[in-house]
């Protein structure tokens, strides 16, 4: 079984209908943050629950959430970490595909690599913002992932 079928059959028996993580890149750096995680029939938030998933070859337990972030953090179109400075939310909804974990990105980029301390909102490519003759930003994939290297 995949990576991607594995997590997605495991979030499912969690009955846990949508994660929701924050990303936000510049220079050579990034940030995952796992915002919030929904339970069906339960709107309030919740943590990911901390679920060993595999052992690796070399006997790392290797559990739930470090999987699905790095999962993640690899969804994004373009490298949002290294000089773009990408920022945006991902979500993660189980439910939307049977075989496969459906990731729905939103993501916007720095203008000509600028990160810098004195940025202000119009430097920054909003998908919102972009004429309908311009790729939007804004992705949606469907994520099939390999096994996890150790």
């Amino acid at each position: 079984m995949e990576m991607a079928e594995r997590l997605g059959a495991i979030l499912r028996a969690l009955q846990i209908t949508e994660i929701e993580y924050s990303l936000s890149g510049g220079g050579d750096s990034g940030e995952t943050t796992l915002e919030h995680v929904t339970y069906a029939g339960d709107p309030e938030a919740h943590d990911l629950p901390d679920v060993p998933i595999f052992i690796s070859d070399s006997g790392q337990i290797r559990h739930l959430p470090e999987l699905l972030e790095a999962i993640v953090a690899d969804a994004p179109d373009g490298d949002w970490v290294n000089n773009e400075g990408g920022f945006g939310t991902v979500y993660v909804r189980p439910f939307e595909d049977e075989e496969n974990l459906s990731i729905e990105c939103d993501m916007s980029f720095r203008e000509d690599g600028d990160y810098g301390d004195d940025d202000d909102d119009d430097q920054f490519v909003d998908d919102d913002l972009i004429d309908d003759d311009d790729a939007s930003l804004a992705v949606t994939v469907d994520v099939v992932v390999g096994e996890v290297a150790p």
